[in-house]
């Protein structure tokens, strides 16, 4: 007898399209958590999203009916979009620069009123052609959780996210440029002549608005296990930690912690400053002292801080919580 095979489907294809199904809708639930990362549930997610896009890699832009560009912190009156990344060609509508953060632009950011901030962010919907807005927060965090702080501002907008209801949460990882420094090898620094005492001066104009940071880096160690770094002086008076300055050390495999002895040759000081202690239009000069540490240059002249100032960028996270 003949079978008729007509109309049969075999198992392995039917075992074949099931495995092919399964692994289909496990991507297609698994795709967007590669790109997004929340908590929360409807068109929040997106929403959330393009604002912390937007925050994060776009400089904004602003325009009215003869000029434009993406220095939105200067046309307060003409914004377009808001945008936090850095850009040094404000006539183009990119930046080169996405994920570094502008100072000025955050600062600016800070005093604009709420209602700006949620229409030109895009934090609301429209029912019914009635506005309604979106609960929203939007922080910039040290590595420590910290929100950092700008001039005496904590850099956070919005409102307190609520504890009963659900909220949409994107964190983008940025640098954030957190204000000025001037970075130098060991050997750069000047000394006293005839070299008598391991101390180290640079000149500073005031008045500063900003805290002086000055970086050194490839120490001249003479004993090894013995070299520190002792006190600061300006003007010849002696200036207190905590209070006119911090002191932080970093070894090749840490991060940056509280100065502790003894300094090696592969560690780097940074010392921040207040910048209160530079008030008035006149030259300051600062003397750092340090024991063990073989300097080679004298002056005059002496190491400039304004020679070698740029802008300071430090890891932090951008947070965006958004609710309804």
């Amino acid at each position: 007898m003949i079978l008729n095979g007509e109309g049969q489907i075999s198992i392995d294809f039917l075992l074949g399209i099931s495995l092919f199904l399964l692994t289909f809708g496990f991507v297609i639930q698994f795709i967007p958590g590669l790109f997004i990362s929340v908590s929360g549930e409807g068109s929040l997610n997106s929403v959330a999203y393009r604002t912390a896009n937007i925050l994060a890699e776009d400089p904004g832009w602003w325009e009215n009916n003869t000029q434009n560009g993406t220095d939105w912190e200067m046309h307060t009156e003409n914004i377009s979009r808001i945008g936090l990344a850095m850009d040094k060609t404000p006539g183009t509508r990119q930046t080169r620069t996405p994920k570094m953060l502008d100072k000025t632009k955050i600062q600016q950011a800070l005093k604009l009123n709420e209602s700006i901030l949620t229409k030109k962010l895009g934090l609301y919907d429209r029912i019914s052609g009635t506005q309604v807005d979106y609960g929203y927060n939007i922080s910039l965090l040290e590595q420590s959780g910290n929100i950092i702080v700008m001039n005496g501002s904590v850099v956070s907008f919005g409102e307190e996210p609520p504890i009963s209801q659900g909220i949409t949460k994107i964190t983008r990882q940025v640098l954030v440029e957190t204000g000025n420094i001037s970075s130098f090898g060991f050997d750069e620094l000047t000394n006293e002549p005839p070299l008598a005492e391991d101390k180290a001066l640079f000149n500073i104009s005031g008045p500063q608005s900003e805290d002086v940071v000055i970086q050194i880096i490839d120490f001249n160690v003479t004993v090894p296990g013995a070299a520190s770094f002792n006190n600061a002086k300006l003007d010849g008076s002696d200036l207190t930690t905590d209070s006119d300055y911090i002191a932080y050390k970093r070894t090749n495999v840490t991060d940056f912690f509280i100065y502790s002895d003894p300094l090696n040759n592969t560690d780097t000081l940074r010392l921040i400053f207040n910048h209160t202690l530079f008030p008035l239009k006149t030259t300051y000069q600062l003397e750092l002292k340090f024991t063990q540490m073989d300097f080679t240059r004298t002056g005059p002249p002496y190491i400039e801080y304004a020679a070698r100032v740029e802008p300071l960028y430090e890891p932090a996270s951008l947070v965006l919580k958004v609710w309804k």
